[in-house]
């Protein structure tokens, strides 16, 4: 595999690529997705199932999942990075394939526009830095994703967190975010209030999918039920409740979070100059405390 924070703007423009779509019906692209990128040799046909059921049912690779509070597709973020797209000549056709601008493909095809003009990487930094590595990481824990977009994802993040070394860009700051915990002394908790705050990776610092929503529930004996991601986390929580299995599920969380934790803090310590750590490892703070919260509430009931 190559040295990630060496890669050009060819290989950045094939890794968009291999983001944006599978490479079933080019067998040339995942032949350099194997010599130029050092990424596992596999037949083309293999991968479309695996695009679809990793980028379409479990992980959305769009800035604003990660960063808006309620985690939704193609807020405002999208469109200032549309717009930034369109101050320097960056309009790639898939813009009008892929369901919002801050596609981590459609990023990762404008750092190679900047590279090929030579223009300052800045502004790139200070739009994705903060949540493109926390996307590629969410991808490689997705536990059904294939291991050729396991690798993309690292080769991805590794480059990703190397332009943090000397970044120009101002701090991330979480202060819009700071809104109260759901345990406010004086109103009881709401399971859909409950499920959006760990389902939005800008309150709680991870990332859930289906995938590993199905794990959870699996590692507590439960069988959940088709949905969207919404519906399977409420219907987890649900599940945990009438089954008595509340405790179980709060320790198998703080586990997750804690995996999300140490990975962040490793980032930071080989990437001191990406400034998000703290941000991410706030968030992650706030997901331990809510849990520990719900323990409380939980023996409380109990007692």
């Amino acid at each position: 595999m190559p040295d990630a924070e060496s890669l050009d703007s060819d290989k950045l423009r094939l890794l968009a690529r291999l983001w944006l779509r599978e490479p079933d019906a080019d067998a040339e692209r995942a032949r350099l997705a194997a010599s130029q990128l050092g990424l596992p040799a596999i037949e083309p046909a293999e991968l479309a199932t695996a695009y679809a059921d990793l980028f379409l049912l479990n992980v959305y690779p769009y800035g604003t999942v990660f960063t808006d509070a309620d985690g939704e597709l193609n807020g405002p973020g999208a469109q200032a990075i549309a717009s930034q797209y369109a101050a320097n000549g960056y309009q790639p056709s898939e813009l009008l394939e892929i369901g919002a601008p801050d596609h981590l493909g459609a990023c990762l095809g404008f750092a190679a526009h900047l590279f090929d003009r030579q223009l300052d990487l800045a502004d790139f930094k200070a739009a994705f830095l903060g949540w493109a590595p926390v996307c590629c990481l969410s991808v490689e824990r997705e536990p059904t994703a294939h291991t050729f977009y396991q690798a993309l994802a690292k080769l991805t993040r590794e480059w990703l967190l190397a332009q943090a070394t000397g970044s120009p860009h101002a701090p991330h700051s979480d202060d819009a975010l700071l809104f109260e915990l759901l345990n406010s002394p004086d109103e009881e908790v709401r399971l859909r209030d409950l499920v959006r705050f760990f389902l939005a990776p800008a309150r709680c610092g991870i990332f859930l999918s289906r995938g590993q929503l199905g794990c959870l529930a699996l590692s507590l004996g439960q069988r959940l039920p088709f949905g969207s991601r919404f519906e399977v986390a409420e219907a987890l929580f649900q599940v945990g409740g009438e089954s008595g299995q509340i405790e179980p599920l709060i320790a198998a969380l703080e586990a997750e979070i804690n995996l999300w934790r140490m990975e962040y803090t490793r980032w930071a310590e080989r990437y001191p100059h990406w400034q998000a750590a703290e941000m991410w490892l706030a968030r992650t703070a706030r997901a331990a405390h809510q849990l520990s919260e719900m323990r409380k509430t939980v023996e409380a009931d109990v007692a």
